[in-house]
């Protein structure tokens, strides 16, 4: 007895690139304190990613994107791959993940406003409100 196979039975359907659908959600970070920070990303797997980094005085911002139908936030990589952001945070730079202050992202599907916060250094942590 012959069985036949579709050519696409069991194909994963490609995952979606660049940001076609999605909407931008910008993070502004500016670094009141007196030393340089950095942002960083954790996406899937525990992968992180650097996002920017900002002197004493200056600003990072961070473009993101949002998926309005689920509320999932991405980083697209150079390739325009999209990287589902887990955790975003911004610290000290050299240790900004044991310096971190994380940044809450809308998770919610529908709009959503960006951020904007202000960071500076409190007790060896960086606080961000």
């Amino acid at each position: 007895m012959a069985i036949l196979l579709s050519s696409t039975a069991g194909a994963a359907e490609p995952a979606a690139r660049g940001s076609t659908g999605l909407s931008p959600l910008t993070v502004s970070v500016r670094n009141t304190g007196s030393e340089p920070i950095a942002c960083g990303a954790a996406v899937a797997h525990w992968f992180s990613v650097e996002l920017g980094t900002a002197a004493a005085g200056a600003a990072v911002t961070i473009p993101l994107w949002r998926d309005p139908a689920t509320g999932a936030v991405f980083t697209l990589n150079p390739s325009q791959d999209r990287l589902p952001i887990e955790r975003l945070w911004c610290g000290l730079a050299g240790r900004s993940w044991a310096t971190r202050s994380e940044i809450t992202l809308p998770r919610k599907p529908g709009t959503a406003d960006d951020i904007a916060l202000a960071c500076t250094a409190e007790a060896e942590r960086l606080a961000c409100r």
